[in-house]
């Protein structure tokens, strides 16, 4: 029996990933939702974004944490919902591969659907959210800055085809997160494993 797919949604900072995946863990059965906030809030606590270790200490507490998630043979067959915003970089490894390895050494189906919807409607949905402790982005000008200097990554963009990869562009702009992750469900019925 094949495991259950670990399915990341990514998009900007505010886009609606948490609230899509909230909803779409209610229509899987038995599935968990993981917020990625959950893995950066306790290097939050410790250091800022922008001092020395912060990214090394992120690593270093995730790389393990998602895959032993992923190889857990209690989790086997649930399906793993995460969020995470991964931007294009060429300086840097892609810390979605992370995710990526970890899908692979628990033998799950990897499954990514970026989220995208216009600046206006992302900054509205930034101002109407929640902020947890130093992780979670609510400084419209910030987000200003990112949608201009970065974009979304994406693993087809890249280059980067592996078998065990399914990726997804998902436009969410008038969309609730319930119909969302219905139309997410649907696209999942397509992939092998799922």
């Amino acid at each position: 029996m094949h495991a259950a797919p670990l399915i990341v949604l990514n998009g900007y900072p505010g886009v609606g990933k948490s609230s899509v995946a909230s909803a779409l863990q209610a229509l899987i059965a038995d599935s968990r939702f993981l917020p990625s906030h959950l893995l950066i809030e306790p290097v939050a606590a410790l250091l800022e974004r922008e001092e020395t270790g912060y990214r090394d200490l992120r690593e270093a507490l995730r790389t393990p944490m998602l895959n032993s998630i992923a190889s857990n043979p209690s989790l086997r067959q649930r399906t793993i919902i995460t969020t995470y915003y991964q931007e294009t970089l060429k300086d840097r490894e892609i810390d979605l591969k992370e995710y990526f390895e970890g899908a692979v050494k628990g033998g799950r189906p990897f499954v990514v659907f970026i989220l995208r919807c216009s600046p206006e409607e992302n900054t509205r949905r930034l101002l109407g959210r929640p902020a947890s402790l130093n992780s979670r982005l609510t400084d419209t000008d910030i987000l200003k800055d990112i949608r201009q200097h970065h974009f979304v990554y994406s693993f087809y963009d890249d280059g980067f085809k592996q078998p065990d990869v399914w990726e997804y562009q998902l436009d969410i702009e008038d969309t609730k997160p319930e119909e969302a992750a219905h139309k997410i469900l649907e696209h999942l019925r397509t992939v092998p494993g799922a």
